[in-house]
């Protein structure tokens, strides 16, 4: 895959921490899966040699955490990288990440877990009164159902979600 120049400045980025922000289908996961392995390519490869566990990417959901740890692994295999220690390399949720370092330092959190996809949809469909599911409407004034409407209500939150860290992100950085 051939990358744009904005592409080239994110995977050559040093200076820092990255962020991306991009729609579906730009080409985040290649590269962000790019800039890990340029992280850890050795300094005479061009490089910034840093050791897998100084590596922390962040994703939306577990789904897209497996694909860029996959594709990361893959283009680290291409450049025939030595990754010892690459299970120290977080590449995950931020919930994940979160939940992680709770179980690490509080011992009462090991019982906790972050919910997958499914679960999320099993839990807000057994809760849907007390979710708000059943008393949100569409654009057309339908009332959501639950089982039937799960999914769009739970993406709905996602995208509400998404707009307030980003209102906070701009307010950090202004």
């Amino acid at each position: 895959m051939s990358l744009t120049e904005a592409q080239l400045r994110a995977v050559n980025h040093t200076d820092g921490n990255l962020q991306l922000i991009a729609c579906a289908g730009s080409g985040k996961t290649e590269v962000v899966a790019r800039h890990i392995a340029g992280l850890l390519t050795p300094i005479d490869a061009g490089g910034a040699a840093l050791l897998p566990r100084n590596i922390v990417a962040f994703t939306f959901t577990e789904k897209a955490a497996a694909e860029l740890r996959q594709r990361t692994l893959d283009r680290c295999a291409e450049q025939e990288l030595n990754l010892v220690g690459a299970a120290e390399m977080y590449i995950g949720t931020i919930h994940g990440f979160c939940l992680e370092l709770l179980r690490t330092e509080v011992p009462r959190f090991l019982k906790y877990d972050v919910l997958d996809e499914t679960q999320q949809t099993l839990f807000v469909d057994r809760s849907s009164a007390r979710s708000g599911l059943t008393a949100t409407s569409t654009l057309q004034g339908r009332r959501l159902r639950r089982y039937v409407d799960t999914r769009v209500y739970i993406g709905a939150l996602g995208l509400l979600i998404e707009r307030l860290v980003f209102q906070m992100l701009e307010r950090l950085t202004s």
